[in-house]
């Protein structure tokens, strides 16, 4: 009965060992930079949970028979010492991996960028900034002891430099990347043997005096005497990192989408051809019949869509037949100019029938025809409808030639079913061998 009390409290601080490891992994992520690269981190912290679930198993079990040897069996105190053991092993385990890790201070929430500002010897006189010649290196260390545990550079900005005072005072930039250790500054050409650096005399979380300047380091020598003008000083600051703008609401992303949209709306101007609205009307949006209401004022309305719906372009004479057929009153005058856009189609299919499979065999030549004859039917409906135009003899004639190619799914589909319908929507008989794909 010992053994299975023993076996139960293992059990416990194991899962209990599995869910500290996987936090614990999950902060190390983190405070280590773990890289998320092909699921780096995730491997990480399943790995670290896992083994903490085994140690916290075994540590457990040994520790429920510790128990069992000096006060007896007892599932109660058992449990208890197992998940003591568990538990103050990964607190202490969370103390030392904090503690050793390079964790970036912040002030008010927000990470720090370390400025500093090197102030080089007056005896330098050039007309140019020391740094302006060669390349520089601006090394921020973290120090143990005397020695360099971890360094970073930063960014020189010679741009900015400026002669003050008789001496030439170079700006230079770096993140704050860690807490630990003294923090020192170096500043000095690439190839140069050694860099003179500067311990700055920074806490290891230093609070709001420290955005403000400091003053001039060193500010005296061994001997007390005030430092020398004739050798590097440098002084410093913190600069918060301003923090990533939160991400917008889907109402601002709408709204904002919108103004756009009414700014380019209104950017069109009023003289331009009447193609320029036609991309308002491809789908129906929030300008669309505003677009047609400015399309329908145009003094040379008829003129303009006779001529674009038999352009060459075939996409544009698809756009303006299908303008043709949403206009809310489309004008007698127009039904001349679809008649002519019908009798294109037809040249153009013949043009297509004319073509050998040799020289079109992936029936290239048919797409021209049937994007054209998508934007003709709803013309013509609309001035069916609204108008009483015929349009047999042309539709008949499209018929009849998309019969020439059946093979065709242009022919055969977008013509052929579609006109079929509309004849017979008219009350018209459809052209022999013509008629909708009979159903599945």
């Amino acid at each position: 009965m010992s053994w299975l009390n023993s076996m139960v409290a293992a059990v416990g601080s194991g899962a209990v060992g599995l869910l500290l490891a996987g936090f614990l992994a999950n902060a190390c992520v983190s405070w280590y930079h773990v890289s998320s690269r092909e699921g780096g981190s995730g491997f990480f912290v399943m790995f670290l949970g896992v083994a903490g679930g085994v140690l916290g198993f075994i540590l457990g079990l040994v520790a429920s028979r510790l128990v069992v040897g000096y006060s007896g069996p007892g599932l109660g105190k058992e449990l208890a010492a197992a998940l003591g053991v568990v538990v103050v092993i990964a607190g202490l385990a969370a103390v030392f991996c904090r503690l050793l890790a390079d964790v970036p201070p912040e002030i008010d929430g927000q990470e720090l960028t370390l400025e500093v500002e090197f102030r080089f010897p007056n005896t330098f006189h050039g007309t140019n900034p020391p740094t302006a010649q060669g390349e520089w290196l601006y090394t921020f260390a973290s120090l143990s002891g005397h020695t360099c545990r971890k360094r970073d550079y930063g960014n020189v900005h010679t741009n900015s430099a400026r002669f003050e005072g008789g001496q030439w005072i170079v700006p230079t930039t770096v993140g704050l990347f860690t807490e630990r250790g003294k923090r020192s500054v170096s500043l000095a050409p690439k190839d140069a043997q050694e860099a003179f650096g500067f311990l700055l005399p920074l806490p290891r979380r230093p609070g709001r005096e420290f955005l403000a300047w400091s003053a001039w380091i060193p500010r005296q020598q061994m001997n007390g005497e005030p430092w020398p003008a004739d050798k590097m000083s440098c002084r410093f600051r913190l600069q918060k990192i301003p923090l990533p703008a939160p991400m917008p609401t889907h109402e601002e992303l709408m709204s904002e989408q919108a103004a756009r949209a009414e700014e380019a709306f209104l950017a069109i101007p009023a003289d331009s051809p009447i193609q320029a609205w036609f991309p308002y009307l491809a789908y129906e949006q929030s300008h669309t019949q505003r677009a047609l209401q400015l399309i329908s004022s145009r003094s040379n309305l008829v003129a303009e869509l006779a001529e674009l719906v038999v352009s060459p372009d075939a996409e544009l004479a698809h756009a303006a037949l299908k303008c043709v057929g949403m206009l809310p009153s489309p004008p007698q005058e127009l039904i001349p100019a679809v008649q002519a856009a019908g009798r294109e189609i037809a040249v153009r299919i013949t043009k297509f029938n004319n073509t050998s499979a040799q020289d079109d065999p992936n029936f290239e030549h048919a797409v021209d025809p049937a994007t054209r004859f998508y934007g003709w039917i709803p013309a013509v409906e609309s001035l069916r409808q609204r108008c009483g135009a015929d349009f047999v003899p042309e539709l008949k004639t499209i018929l009849e030639l998309s019969c020439v190619r059946p093979e065709s799914h242009c022919m055969r589909v977008d013509i052929g079913t579609l006109g079929s319908r509309s004849l017979q929507a008219w009350s018209v008989t459809a052209p022999a061998s013509v008629g909708p794909d009979p159903e599945p």
